[in-house]
């Protein structure tokens, strides 16, 4: 499965076990984008690095803030003029990278990105403070009407400045499906400033002093507290409409956790099961209003506002669980420390400063081309588009499948053929692999087709390993293209494409009669002239040497000159690699050397 950073493990957290259905609960559907991350460890991971005065200017006006809510700095004399100078120049400067962020977004998540890691380093900077001075501990908490309201006001004012530029172009590269729940949760509901993880959180400390939640401390633990021992009591007595909500909404939780004091805590905080339990009034209500400090405070607010109280701070950590998980997915970095380091790696780095932009943001990836043999010579005869179109159909869905099986994504349609890439979103040392057995199974698939009546198309496979990088067509205000481009592109092309002289030539029927019998009666193969004739399965050096440094392949001489084998378990097929010839291709100067695959049942 696809690491999402969306997806919270039940058996860590603290709050959430309703998986990705209950993250679109919380922040809408479909999920706010992010960028293309990083995979380390099998996990998704962000390499962030802002410039260098944000990091200063940050922490100097973080200073400030808690001077303006009575933290008294320490070593300078003049404080309050040097507050309000770093403070300008912070909103400045912050100003700037969030209109690049916008400006580079083209709906991938990039701002989405610049808010979650900016968060966690006002974050950082809060906890190195209380580090040196134990009082911010406690005083944090009182700083949040005041950060939230300097970051959103930030916010707006770029935001305002972008669409009034050019409001049609803005509203095109936003979109129409745009979610703006992460930001807004971030700026907004009170935790992503102050703390740096939900482990972090302390609930007695924040309701002591919060100003944003409108429930004093006690009601609300009264609240939890009723609520929790009815869920152990309904857990307990194995109540079929509770443990329904929960196998329906929590299907991640394990069974054996449903009963520990963080399983009922879960449980009880999840949407479903807390509308349930707030429905029975002769149960839940019952004990809610017999309960001395309830009714005691209930004699000076709404019973209503009581309730809506406690439902927001529980939504407000569930969120905050959420971001918090795909924000220590966040690596920031410094520029003058482990910013090189990572550069060198070649690792994708989001850079925020005066322009935001992704450093190697080329990715090593495998391109497989499916091009059909005989769509013109289809197209030229008395055959109605429709029938074209269903012939088409026919083969093309039967290849998706197989292609998706193997990992591969289909990058797009182009005629009579299909262009799919491997390794785009995470690399696997064994995507050309991986392709490979892609492309076998959909020749086979092709020939029982044939044999069955059901085509006569032929095709040419090409697989081609090399750096390409990621693009981001917008195609309409509700469609996002991504695709790769690149050198390596163009060579993965020209390999699948190759000749498509007449039969007649004699050139080509010389080449084709010489040529021993294949297995799987595929035939690649090169003529003098250094023509490329593909009806099989041809791969380029590079792939080759990713195939030979992951798999024992076999050496033996045959007949038609040294080959290398290997059996597949995955696809039950001896798959055999033999040169095939240097092709000569327009716009490269030096001959490229070409593979042919074979196979064998």
């Amino acid at each position: 499965m696809i690491d999402s950073p969306f997806h919270v493990d039940p058996l860590t957290s603290r709050f959430l076990a309703g998986g990705v259905a209950e993250a679109e609960s919380l922040l809408g559907t479909p999920l706010p984008a992010l960028p293309s991350p990083e995979m380390e460890g099998g996990k998704s991971v962000y390499f962030v690095c802002f410039s260098p005065d944000l990091h200063r200017l940050a922490l100097r006006t973080v200073q400030g803030f808690l001077y303006q809510i009575g933290l008294t700095p320490e070593g300078s004399a003049n404080w309050e003029a040097e507050f309000s100078r770093n403070q300008a120049d912070y909103q400045a400067s912050l100003a700037q990278a969030l209109r690049a962020a916008y400006l580079a977004d083209r709906r991938s998540g990039i701002v989405n990105l610049f808010w979650l890691a900016h968060t966690r380093l006002v974050a950082q900077t809060l906890r190195d403070l209380q580090a040196s001075r134990l009082e911010v501990r406690i005083q944090k908490y009182s700083l949040e009407p005041l950060l939230s309201s300097f970051y959103r006001h930030i916010d707006q004012t770029v935001r305002r400045q972008i669409d009034q530029t050019d409001p049609e172009r803005q509203a095109f590269l936003a979109g129409q499906q745009r979610n703006p729940n992460l930001v807004s949760s971030l700026l907004e509901d009170g935790f992503a400033f102050t703390e740096r993880s939900i482990l972090d959180f302390d609930f007695n400390l924040f309701l002591a002093v919060n100003k944003r939640y409108r429930i004093p401390a006690d009601v609300f633990f009264e609240f939890f507290s009723i609520l929790i021992r009815e869920t152990e009591r309904r857990l307990r007595e194995e109540d079929r409409f509770l443990l329904s909500r929960v196998t329906r909404y929590m299907p991640g939780m394990p069974k054996n956790q449903y009963m520990s004091q963080s399983g009922i805590t879960k449980i009880m905080m999840n949407d479903h099961v807390l509308t349930f339990l707030l429905a029975d009034v002769w149960n839940t209500g019952g004990k809610l209003k017999d309960s001395v400090r309830l009714t005691t405070k209930m004699t000076r607010r709404r019973a209503s506002e009581t309730i809506d109280g406690f439902l927001e701070i529980v939504r407000g950590v569930k969120l905050f669980e959420l971001l918090s998980n795909v924000r220590e997915r966040i690596v920031l970095l410094q520029r003058d420390r482990d910013w090189d380091e990572s550069a060198r790696a070649g690792r994708r780095i989001y850079e925020f400063g005066e322009s935001a932009q992704v450093l190697n943001n080329a990715v090593n990836t495998t391109i497989l081309f499916l091009d059909l043999r005989g769509f013109t010579r289809m197209s030229e005869l008395q055959i109605s588009e429709r029938d074209l179109t269903q012939d088409l159909y026919t083969v093309f869905d039967a290849f998706v499948p197989i292609v998706r099986r193997f990992g591969g994504t289909i990058d797009k349609f182009i005629g009579d053929g299909i262009m799919a890439t491997f390794g785009t979103a995470h690399e696997n040392p064994l995507d050309p692999l991986s392709a490979l057995r892609a492309a076998i199974l959909c020749q086979e698939t092709l020939r029982c087709m044939r044999q069955e009546g059901r085509t006569e198309y032929k095709m040419g496979v090409a697989i081609h390993f090399g750096r390409a990088n990621l693009a981001r067509f917008i195609a309409s205000e509700e469609d996002v293209q991504e695709t790769v481009i690149g050198r390596n592109v163009n060579i993965a092309g020209r390999l699948s494409s190759a000749s498509r002289r007449a039969a007649s030539d004699s050139e080509d029927e010389e080449v084709l009669v010489n040529q021993p019998a294949r297995p799987s009666g595929l035939l690649v193969t090169i003529d003098r002239s250094g023509t490329l004739i593909n009806e099989g399965i041809a791969i380029s050096r590079e792939t080759l040497a990713q195939i030979e440094s992951h798999l024992p392949l076999t050496y033996a001489d045959a007949p038609d000159g040294r080959r290398m084998e290997y059996f597949d378990e995955s696809i039950g097929r001896r798959i055999v690699i033999r040169y095939a010839g240097d092709a000569k291709f327009k716009g490269l100067r030096s001959s490229f050397p070409v593979f042919e695959v074979d196979y064998e049942t």
